[in-house]
């Protein structure tokens, strides 16, 4: 009996408990709904967030919510934010906007919309990026490995590569024309060489090179420009600086007929194959002397390592030795070199020993100096007595100079 009593004691206390958390829960309630039901203006919608400098784009759409009067976007925390005014004209409006004075780096936004009651939407956040002083600190202006005006007249620049993960697209050039008007153009990162067209010759470009770190980026980073003076190039000739008896060939010694040796080149004995007498290098042909290599109709000994060059000492510079009238079949080996010292590499030591070299057929062999160099300039050939033949009408040497 006792038992029975303290339960339903005990009952009737936890009905009391109940109806007074009841109670409690309801009051809430009303605290919360005291002025009225709660209002959510629609939130923002779309939104895509564009990376740029210091700042960011944002992109959204106001869709069909009439209440809306405001939007905010915060960053950094809520310690910074954006206030937008709202005042829709359609039923989807869109919003584009700038986000200034964001720090560099990956962001995160939060964005709200109002009513004229201070409601506020759900929050949409997003993030995005800023680009500042550490990405521009990365950034280099593209080489140039040549730029000059050629002896043809034709300007042109020859840039180097770039690393394309830095987001570089494209350089920017300026310069004058020969109408004293000022040209830009912009050059795609993927040319390689390019022509300023109507350059006003031994004058300056200026240029600068343009990257996008992402492809939402909004802003174009620049570096600063330099200023570059494009040289005027002119072709001297300075044969008659430097070699003789360039050609029409002269002769030292000759049979009275046809053959003979050069004057003024030195003629290995590997050249001075013809006949008994060891003429050879030299022949009159059709009236005029050139220079030649020959074996065959009745000649029997072979060119075996036939050297003929000068000897001249040269400042520094970027030369031509070019050949004239040449007139040759194929076979054996026919090389034109230059080389250090006082002697020409053997026929065997040409590609090893040289300064430069180039097959006769090619016509012209280009080698720079980089300082004064005493150099052995000519020809060096190995053919057989099989009807083989090489005839050079004349020789030039030209350098390149700059105005």
């Amino acid at each position: 009996m006792f038992n029975k009593i303290k339960l339903m004691r005990l009952t009737a206390l936890f009905a009391v408990v109940s109806i007074f958390a009841a109670c409690t829960k309801a009051d809430d309630y009303k605290k919360y709904v005291a002025g009225g039901e709660i209002s959510y203006p629609g939130k923002i919608d779309s939104v895509k967030i564009s990376s740029g400098n210091n700042r960011v784009q944002l992109k959204a759409l106001f869709l069909a919510d009439p209440k809306v009067v405001l939007c905010k976007v915060f960053w950094n925390n809520f310690k910074d934010s954006l206030s937008i005014p709202v005042v829709k004209k359609n039923t989807v409006d869109s919003l584009t906007i700038f986000v200034p004075n964001v720090a560099e780096g990956l962001q995160s936004f939060t964005i709200y919309t109002y009513d004229k009651d201070g409601n506020r939407s759900i929050p949409v956040n997003k993030t995005g990026m800023s680009y500042g002083d550490r990405y521009k600190a990365s950034l280099s202006n593209r080489g140039i490995s040549l730029a000059q005006t050629g002896s043809d007249g034709v300007t042109k620049i020859d840039w180097l590569g770039m690393d394309r993960l830095t987001g570089v697209f494209a350089t920017e050039v300026q310069y004058t024309n020969n109408s004293n008007q000022t040209v830009t153009i912009k050059v795609p990162i993927d040319a390689t060489s390019t022509v300023l067209a109507n350059f006003k010759t031994s004058s300056s470009m200026k240029y600068r090179t343009l990257f996008l770190p992402d492809t939402s980026c909004v802003d174009t980073f620049k570096t600063d420009f330099v200023d570059r003076y494009i040289p005027r190039y002119v072709e001297q000739d300075v044969t008659s600086t430097y070699l003789k008896n360039a050609g029409p060939f002269n002769r030292d010694t000759w049979d009275g007929s046809r053959w003979g040796t050069l004057a003024d080149w030195i003629s290995n004995a590997g050249a001075k194959n013809i006949n008994s007498n060891r003429y050879g290098g030299y022949e009159l042909r059709s009236g005029v002397g050139v220079l030649s290599f020959e074996s065959g109709w009745g000649i029997t000994t072979p060119v075996t390592n036939g050297l003929i060059y000068q000897t001249i000492t040269l400042p520094a510079g970027t030369y031509s030795f070019r050949l004239n009238g040449i007139d040759q079949n194929s076979g054996g080996s026919r090389f034109i070199s230059v080389a250090a010292g006082n002697t020409l590499p053997n026929v065997a030591d040409i590609t090893s020993a040289s300064i430069a070299f180039a097959n006769i057929s090619d016509g012209k062999l280009d080698f720079t100096l980089t300082q004064q160099t005493t150099v052995s300039i000519g020809f060096a050939v190995s053919i057989a007595n099989t009807g083989q033949y090489i005839k050079v009408g004349s020789v030039g040497l030209f350098k390149q100079v700059y105005l």
